[in-house]
């Protein structure tokens, strides 16, 4: 797997290199493009890491629309117009994406993601005051499978610092009546991944985004949580696959 360096506005960004294919992933609150190493080596693309995470430069982000610049930018430079895969905090970059920057949007595969991402204040605070037991908590959260969630928990702990950013910027980031309303209109194929188990945003979010966007595809992955893509990657990837084959 290949390491790439772009630069983004005198900023250093980090990509990740699977085999070609005109698909980038974007990974959730503090996360990095490591997250998707099953996808780059099976489906293929290319897997970032935003501002503030993993090899990319630290930069001042005040919200989801600050990301989603960079990733756009990042799809221009490196193939001009992708597959948009956005996990969680990702998949609201994704969206943002469509909605500021069209023209590098091929279609968009939202994973255990929402219209609005409201995070519990307590875990906000845990954060600055016991970042460890935070972390663990949002580990439980995060992965029916909790050896994954122990291995987590440590990773999250280490990266309380920009896992509080981010989950700051899901908590203020809302879409739902935009959507409602009709002001937000998907006309793309979309892609809708969730795991049966997902405690952080259930599959009824995702079924959100179906009532809304008619033409989009749902997948419920079973026994999975919010991780789906490192609890069931072999489904995940059959999905995606499957997806973007018909495109």
């Amino acid at each position: 797997m290949e390491r790439i360096t772009l630069e983004i506005d005198a900023l250093k960004i980090s990509v990740l290199k699977g085999k070609e294919k005109d698909v980038i992933y974007i990974h959730g609150s503090g996360c990095d493009a490591t997250l998707w190493e099953r996808q780059l080596e099976d489906v293929g693309g290319y897997a970032i890491d935003l501002p503030n995470h993993g090899r990319s430069c630290a930069a001042e982000i005040r919200d989801i629309g600050d990301y989603a610049y960079f990733v756009a930018k990042a799809v221009k430079k490196l193939m001009g117009k992708a597959v948009i895969v956005g996990h969680s905090l990702g998949g609201a970059v994704a969206q943002k994406i469509y909605l500021e920057y069209p023209k590098v949007v091929k279609a968009l595969v939202l994973v255990g993601t929402g219209a609005r991402l409201r995070v519990m204040p307590e875990i906000l605070t845990m954060l600055k005051e016991k970042p460890a037991e935070a972390a663990e908590l949002v580990s439980k959260y995060a992965f029916s499978n909790q050896e994954l969630a122990k291995e987590f928990s440590k990773v999250f702990a280490e990266r309380a610092g920009v896992l509080h950013l981010d989950l700051s910027l899901c908590d203020r980031f809302d879409l739902l009546e935009d959507y409602r309303s009709g002001k937000v209109k998907v006309d793309i194929p979309t892609l809708l991944i969730v795991g049966e188990k997902d405690a952080l945003t259930p599959v009824k979010y995702s079924e959100f985004f179906k009532k809304h966007i008619p033409s989009a595809e749902m997948d419920v992955i079973p026994e999975a949580g919010h991780m789906v893509m490192l609890e069931k990657p072999d489904e995940f990837n059959r999905a995606l696959k499957n997806f973007i084959e018909k495109l």
